[in-house]
């Protein structure tokens, strides 16, 4: 089931496609030995967070304080061939995301393209998608002045980064820029997941990714995008996926539970060979006067074929008002799983409250932990200070309520699911580009 925590995996996968673009930049330049242009840059963040809270929370973050939620440095070598083809390799270090230590390397691009002309482009290879407005610059801090994008909208997805083809169409009118973006394409990732009494684990997984979207660019730099997105997601190892439990009532001793594993009595789990996420996202980034913006984005993931997995709607909306060098702003943020599976996760953890036997208990208290369900409201006060026209300072307050329970905060061992309680978590960070 993609959670926000979903992202590449294999090491083994990137380094075949950082060789398959190295070979394909020796090839054009065997092809064609005048290389028009070549740039190389890079950029970075550096963040450090800390919340009021023992356990941790979105991954990293507890009471002791992190670098590992917000920090992330890469670099970029785009290469011109002539006016028609050019390729793009990046590489970004940063806290790895397949496991809960240690530094991993990731090719976020390697990619050739074709522009036959002006309004078409054409890639081939790793990239990142444009499914909401900041997606395909989230690695760089400097290019936006909120502290980081909302996890409450920008985890929806189950992957945008994907290897495949993408089709870009650009028109001119009185209005603006309008561009329709196509893209088809897939990714290995590792879901997370956290238990009370399994630890953390991950799940490795197939997703094949198809989608567009339509994005309008207005001459005083309003932006606005609306993308329809879907992606089909299954074990890399070719087994199932558990789609839903039955109720089981057994009598004394075990009583009433779901049937959580086909080693307990019942009619067996109903598994499904692959599960859907279909989602469609609406954003706007507007100029409203002088030195102010108003950005807002909202996203509603439809999963299909299972009752336990990531069915949820999340939007914010935040307001940024530039002071010379100096922009503050405020953001509100939600996010809220809808349908059978915060259901479902509250009857598990109910069942294995009324379990007698440990072992049925723990089974019960597992299985609701691993359904990735949400229900938080997040608050943030920031402030983003221009130190240069190539690095950003940024400092922000956000406090965030979990109602019901959310997959974002790692309930300790031995203990309740964390819900209704507030989160503070203060954040600083400096973002650079060169």
């Amino acid at each position: 089931m993609p959670t926000p925590y979903a992202v590449p995996l294999p090491r083994v996968r990137r380094t075949r496609w950082l060789a398959l673009a190295a070979a394909g930049l020796t090839a054009f330049a065997h092809a064609d030995a005048q290389v028009l242009d070549w740039r190389l840059s890079g950029f970075g963040t550096a963040g450090w967070a800390q919340t009021d809270r023992p356990y941790a929370y979105q991954r990293f973050l507890s009471d002791q304080g992190s670098f590992k939620r917000d920090s992330v440095f890469g670099a970029q070598l785009d290469v011109q061939f002539n006016p028609a083809w050019s390729a793009t390799v990046q590489a970004t270090l940063a806290p790895s995301l397949s496991d809960d230590h240690g530094l991993a390397v990731t090719a976020t691009w390697a990619f050739v393209s074709w522009r036959p002309d002006n309004d078409w482009l054409v890639r081939l290879g790793r990239q990142r998608i444009p499914l909401f407005l900041n997606t395909e610059n989230r690695d760089v801090g400097q290019t936006y002045d909120l502290l980081r994008l909302p996890a409450e909208v920008y985890g929806i997805a189950p992957s945008t980064d994907v290897t495949g083809l993408s089709v870009s169409r650009t028109w001119q009118q009185p209005a603006g820029e309008w561009s329709l973006d196509a893209y088809a394409g897939a990714d290995d990732l590792s879901v997370r997941a956290s238990s009370r009494d399994l630890g953390t684990q991950f799940l490795r997984v197939h997703t094949r990714v198809v989608g567009a979207a339509l994005t309008l660019r207005l001459e005083d730099a309003s932006t606005f995008r609306a993308s329809l997105y879907r992606a089909t997601t299954e074990k890399r190892d070719g087994t199932p996926l558990d789609a839903r439990y039955a109720r089981v009532d057994a009598g004394f001793p075990l009583g009433s539970y779901y049937q959580v594993s086909n080693d307990l009595p019942g009619p067996g789990v109903q598994t499904a060979s692959s599960i859907v996420n279909d989602v469609v996202t609406l954003g706007a980034d507007l100029n409203l006067a002088p030195d102010w913006r108003l950005v807002g984005e909202v996203a509603r993931n439809f999963q299909r074929r299972t009752d336990l997995g990531s069915s949820t709607v999340g939007a914010y909306m935040a307001l940024l008002h530039r002071i010379d060098r100096v922009t503050p702003y405020v953001v509100v943020s939600h996010l809220r799983s809808l349908g059978a599976s915060m259901r479902n996760a509250q009857a598990l953890e109910q069942a294995s409250q009324a379990a007698i036997i440990p072992d049925l208990a723990l089974a019960q208290r597992a299985a609701g932990d691993s359904i990735p369900v949400y229900d938080q409201t997040a608050l943030s006060l920031g402030l983003s200070y221009a130190l240069t026209p190539h690095s950003k300072l940024k400092g922000e307050w956000m406090r965030t309520r979990i109602g019901k329970r959310s997959a974002m905060v790692d309930s300790p061992a031995g203990g309740a699911v964390v819900s209704h309680e507030l989160i503070n978590t203060l954040s600083i960070s400096y973002s650079f580009v060169f």
